[in-house]
């Protein structure tokens, strides 16, 4: 499968969407949302959308003017790159073949401690999504499909549903993933928060919280953990620069080790074996 072409699909968008302005919602409903039944055949085409909207796609309303952004995007080889990029990743890390599905970020952007989102990705076992702006370096990119693609292969070797999965499992996979893109990149494209905190905190926090929840069931239920909740004690991002400071400190005292064997090792031994004792 690998990189899909979404060109035509964007382009008729486009089309239709200038020939038919009082059903935007239908019209990119029906292009971008149907053809995804397959991988969700329990979802409605309704709660793909909201699915994807919630994590960045464009709105229907931008239908009427992401053209431009589909040409620059088209224009700067963006799918032939990032499938050229999948194919070496794939074979790096003896991953799986999975379809990845590549779309203009939508122009309502959240901020970032202070900073516009440029870029977005969203991983489900089977299938994979990137929504990206116009204002992405060619490494961006990479580093961008580096993170995701690694918690393909991480979810494959783990093979439970999302409401099985356990907190412990969601530190290390964000943790992993971080840790294979700066293997990859250099620290420089490391997402801001891995290293927000300082150590001495971090490890309070996991001791105070998250030691026991490691256990909790659902990824719902990780979200707080992961992306903070100040109502509960828990700063923004903490659970990313937790789930990273674990990776880093485990291949410290272990020493490097091949990624397509490092995704294939139990939470506990990682942590086991880290700075972060339970």
């Amino acid at each position: 499968m690998s990189v899909v072409n979404l060109l035509p699909d964007l382009y008729k968008l486009c089309e239709m969407t200038n020939q038919n302005r009082d059903k935007l919602i239908e019209i990119h409903r029906k292009m971008l949302c149907e053809p995804l039944q397959f991988f969700f055949p329990e979802r409605s085409t309704e709660e793909i959308q909201f699915e994807l909207l919630t994590n960045g796609l464009f709105d229907p309303d931008e239908g009427l003017e992401i053209d431009e952004t589909v040409k620059f995007l088209e224009q700067q080889g963006v799918w032939q790159m990032l499938q050229r990029e999948f194919e070496t990743l794939r074979s790096l890390w003896k991953g799986p073949d999975v379809p990845i599905y590549i779309y203009p970020l939508t122009k309502y952007r959240p901020m970032i401690d202070g900073i516009e989102a440029k870029k977005n990705g969203i991983t489900y076992n089977g299938v994979l999504f990137l929504f990206v702006s116009t204002d992405l370096k060619e490494e961006e990119l990479k580093a961008l499909l580096a993170h995701e693609y690694h918690h393909i292969c991480r979810l494959a070797y783990l093979n439970k549903r999302p409401e099985e999965i356990e907190l412990i499992d969601s530190l290390i996979i964000e943790g992993m993933a971080e840790a294979a893109v700066e293997e990859l990149y250099g620290e420089k494209r490391l997402s801001p928060w891995t290293k927000k905190y300082v150590i001495d905190d971090v490890r309070m926090l996991w001791e105070k919280y998250f030691v026991p929840a490691l256990n909790l069931k659902g990824v719902q239920q990780h979200h707080p953990f992961l992306y903070g909740d100040e109502c509960r004690g828990l700063p923004k991002w903490v659970g990313y620069s937790i789930g990273y400071r674990i990776v880093e400190s485990y291949l410290k005292n272990g020493g490097p080790i091949p990624q397509c064997l490092f995704y294939q090792m139990p939470s506990t031994e990682i942590i086991q074996k880290s700075d972060f004792k339970i």
